[in-house]
């Protein structure tokens, strides 16, 4: 791994999209701004906040922030890390060469930034997983209520009443794990 990698991973990091699009003096709306790249006249380039990079629905093209200055500028890799460095004032010695130590620190770096990632991507799925449970909870409760409904006045079966009584408190956390769900997917 040499600096220029790490200073690419470091921008990755620090640097979103929104602020790229910012400090090349492009119009920004809502998270959204016209496609630099193939010159679109409408919003159609959405520029994610956090490390998540952007992505433009006209051209298809999409990438990280590295990608959005490159394409923009028509730099080279190299060129395109100075920029960021330059621009963002990161101050990050990138034309000296690598010590073994610093080598050896930005790989326990990438290797903590990977297992973070899996760990949000498996508490995502874990949240999914129980908000589809809890909607699934709610549908057979449901079910139970109507398929023991009294037909007539009288008795009143014990498993309708229990269904009732558990349906707004099931539908509330069912509600609340999907909120989470959707709050998690924006958070990215």
């Amino acid at each position: 791994m040499n600096k220029l990698t790490l200073a690419a991973q470091t921008i990755k990091d620090t640097v979103s999209a929104q602020d790229v699009g910012r400090a090349m003096g492009l119009e920004i709306r809502h998270g959204r701004c016209r496609c630099p790249i193939h010159g679109g006249h409408d919003f159609n380039c959405v520029l994610y906040k956090g490390n998540r990079g952007w992505y433009c629905h006209v051209c298809k093209s999409g990438g990280d922030v590295l990608s959005f200055a490159q394409q923009y500028y028509h730099m080279q890799f190299p060129d395109t890390v100075r920029w960021f460095n330059d621009t963002f004032n990161l101050g990050m010695d990138i034309d000296s060469p690598m010590s073994k130590d610093a080598v050896k620190q930005a790989e326990i770096a990438r290797k903590q930034r990977e297992r973070e990632r899996e760990l949000i991507e498996w508490k995502k799925k874990r949240q999914f997983d129980l908000a589809l449970d809890a909607d699934d909870i709610v549908r057979r409760l449901e079910k139970i209520r109507d398929d023991n409904r009294p037909r007539t006045y009288g008795r009143w079966p014990d498993l309708f009443w229990k269904a009732v009584i558990l349906l707004p408190e099931a539908r509330m956390f069912a509600e609340d794990c999907m909120m989470d769900c959707m709050e998690m997917k924006q958070d990215g």
